[in-house]
């Protein structure tokens, strides 16, 4: 059985007023299916507009899909009862792009990485205090960092304590999106290895959406392909991607201006290793 199946979703937006009245939708995600396994982690690429982040959200149980089914460890997401979600939303995270909207400015990191521990766990305050400043160290900031405010980190320190919350119930698998897009190439690098060693430690799977060829290469297992609300892409090795490139994947290689010459070669040789 696979950690996460997803089996023929299909979703669709309302379109403007005017269409509204004749019953129009828009779809974003046509008859997409795909699967993670434990300890797998899937790249999933495509450009804006593709249908990417909508399905992070399905997938996350944000948004109820039209058709088709999301389980999760077995558990059908949207019909699962109350109580079985629960306990399934405490294995399934996420970490966003906006580090800024991600985190309350009115709590401290030590507040923010120890909420989930707070609604799941029964520790005491020593406790809470220990595992938060342990959360902290394990993603490279300091314990003392745990009574700093949002405003007094860097961008790259606060996706840090997004991921420290993330994997502060030792979740199952841990949705990206675009998690590193916004941050500098130095920052990006160090977010990148982070979750690599996250992975190898801890044995977490990950679904990691973005654009980012090279970043979905570097972290990636197998890597999935969507344009138009359709998969239309998947492969088990990631370098099968590359051999004889789909037009969508040769586009954003095309689109990647490497920091290093070596790189740059990257469209005509379509292989970011």
């Amino acid at each position: 059985m696979s950690l996460l199946e997803v089996i023929g979703v299909t979703h669709t937006y309302a379109g403007s007023r005017l269409f509204r009245r004749a019953g129009r939708q828009t779809p974003v995600l046509t008859g997409v299916s795909l699967s993670i396994e434990q300890g797998m982690g899937l790249g999933l690429l495509g450009a804006s507009g593709a249908g990417k982040s909508t399905l992070g959200r399905v997938i996350l149980g944000l948004e109820r899909p039209r058709q088709g089914q999301v389980l999760f460890q077995g558990q059908d997401l949207y019909r699962a009862d109350a109580s079985t979600r629960r306990q399934l939303r405490r294995d399934l995270q996420a970490v966003f792009q906006d580090y800024t909207s991600s985190v309350n400015p009115r709590m401290t990191a030590g507040q923010i990485v120890g909420e989930p521990l707070e609604n799941y766990e029964r520790l005491s305050a020593r406790e809470l205090h220990r595992t938060v400043g342990e959360l902290l160290e394990r993603v490279g900031l300091k314990a003392e960092d745990a009574r700093k405010y949002p405003h007094q980190f860097s961008g790259g320190q606060l996706q840090r304590i997004s991921i420290a919350r993330a994997i502060a119930l030792k979740p199952k698998l841990i949705v990206l999106d675009e998690a590193v897009s916004s941050l500098d190439m130095v920052n990006q690098t160090n977010i990148l290895a982070l979750l690599g060693d996250l992975k190898s430690i801890f044995g977490l799977s990950y679904l990691f959406i973005t654009h980012d060829v090279k970043a979905a290469y570097s972290i990636s297992d197998a890597l999935a392909v969507m344009e138009k609300g359709a998969l239309i892409e998947r492969c088990g090795d990631k370098d099968q991607l590359f051999s004889s490139p789909h037009p969508v994947v040769n586009k954003l290689i095309s689109s990647v201006l490497s920091e290093h010459p070596r790189y740059r070669s990257l469209a005509s040789s379509s292989n970011p290793s």
